[in-house]
């Protein structure tokens, strides 16, 4: 497998990696504005502007855009997050000339059709109704907003029923040829083609742009600590637990990933055992790490009855101390490191998954190298580094509370 790089003189990155023995090409555009360069009245406008670019060019009609891609059997998405919007297409090798005029025409020429704008505002704002029924992720934004504060990363991505009403068409192309066309966009394509025609063909079509110089986003602000409780008619508490982590940055994040995995990260962590096999106090339990720019949170999960919420916590807090004060043995580090490669290599087979490290690394690290480089990273990761992340980030004082649901009487605490 082959990594490489250019850069065109406008500033765009095209990053692509030659697999042998793939005969399909997936491609993606990756543009560094999500939610997080949002303010509470344009909340949603990012991810409004996703859907909107498959709803048609000068050139071809929705309609025509669902077909050229289901013609050749391919696929075709977007995706938003706080940091980042992307969009892209899979096909066969010998396709890739459709996919890359499909994408480069929905983001040059995409119309912003006012009909079409209207429907698609409906169907988010079904999108935000789809959320607010499901208690995971509504908690989720509700952690997120209590955690952050006022802080543009704690807005939700699909944004809200209110800010999205307010949206018109002016306001939306005018943030998307603001915000969407400055440098840090970012082209990736893996399959068996050589870098230069990738190259040579997204030169056409993108190094005429004038791109602006990228507007730097806010500066996380400091947590809030405390308990944020919201009563909701559910049959189960939904419980999260926040605390400070690494960034995408940090030479810890291999660590940080280590101690996520014997924390909650799978079916053999502390949390899933101590909770659900030992005690049988929740289905679905666990913990995961969302790694930004410049920050993250370590996060710990878990649905559970009402009677059994405080118990839940109180197993949660007994494992975050024995961690944090020294408790994790070296054949636990040796165990998830070799979990972590295996989940790894497993992902490595996904040439979704193969395209998104190219897109991170190139966006967030500016490192050019190829996926399985995870490996050798998650290998350099010593016992005492875990022992010493645990010490600093699963203080009990670092923690912040949400929780949504049937509640209990007396409230909750961690």
């Amino acid at each position: 497998m082959t990594v490489a790089r250019t850069v065109l003189d406008n500033g765009v990155s095209i990053v692509t990696e030659q697999v042998p023995y793939l005969r399909s090409s997936t491609v993606g555009i990756w543009v560094p504005v999500g939610s997080r360069a949002e303010t509470p009245g344009d909340n949603g406008i990012a991810h409004f502007i996703e859907h909107m670019l498959f709803k048609g060019t000068p050139r071809r009609k929705a309609v025509d855009i669902s077909r050229a891609i289901d013609a050749v059997g391919g696929t075709m998405n977007a995706y938003t997050s706080r940091e980042y919007t992307y969009f892209f297409a899979k096909a066969m090798e010998k396709d890739f000339p459709l996919l890359w005029d499909l994408l480069t025409d929905i983001y040059r020429n995409s119309l912003f059709d006012e009909n079409e704008f209207a429907r698609e505002k409906g169907v988010i704002l079904q999108e935000i109704l789809m959320v607010d029924d499901t208690p995971e992720e509504y908690l989720h934004d509700f952690f997120n907003a209590s955690y952050w504060g006022g802080h543009p990363l704690g807005l939700p991505v699909q944004g809200t029923a209110e800010s999205v009403e307010g949206f018109d068409r002016r306001r939306v192309v005018d943030y998307f040829g603001d915000r969407f066309r400055r440098r840090g966009i970012v082209v990736t394509e893996v399959g068996n083609l050589p870098h230069d025609v990738v190259v040579e063909a997204f030169r056409k079509a993108l190094d005429a742009l004038s791109l602006e110089f990228p507007l730097l986003p806010s500066s996380p602000t400091e947590p809030v600590r405390g308990a944020f409780l919201k009563p909701r008619p559910l049959e189960q508490v939904h419980l999260c637990l926040g605390a400070p982590a690494v960034s995408r940055r940090s030479a810890s994040v291999f660590a940080m990933d280590v101690l996520n995995a014997i924390l909650g990260g799978g079916s053999s962590s502390r949390l899933f055992q101590r909770i659900r096999e030992e005690r049988g106090l929740a289905y679905s339990v666990g913990s995961s790490l969302s790694a930004y720019a410049d920050t993250g949170i370590l996060e710990i999960y878990a649905g559970t009855g009402r009677a059994q919420a405080e118990d839940v916590l109180a197993i949660a807090g007994e494992v975050v101390d024995e961690l944090q004060r020294g408790g994790i043995r070296d054949e636990e580090v040796n165990f998830a490191k070799e979990f972590i490669k295996g989940n790894t290599l497993l992902s490595l087979e996904s040439t979704g998954y193969r395209m998104s490290f190219l897109g991170m690394n190139e966006m967030f690290l500016d490192r050019l190298e190829p996926p399985e480089a995870i490996l050798s990273h998650v290998d350099a990761v010593t016992p005492d580094r875990v022992r010493e992340l645990a010490s600093e980030s699963l203080r009990r004082d670092r923690f912040t509370l949400a929780a949504v649901g049937d509640l209990p009487d007396g409230g909750l605490s961690f």
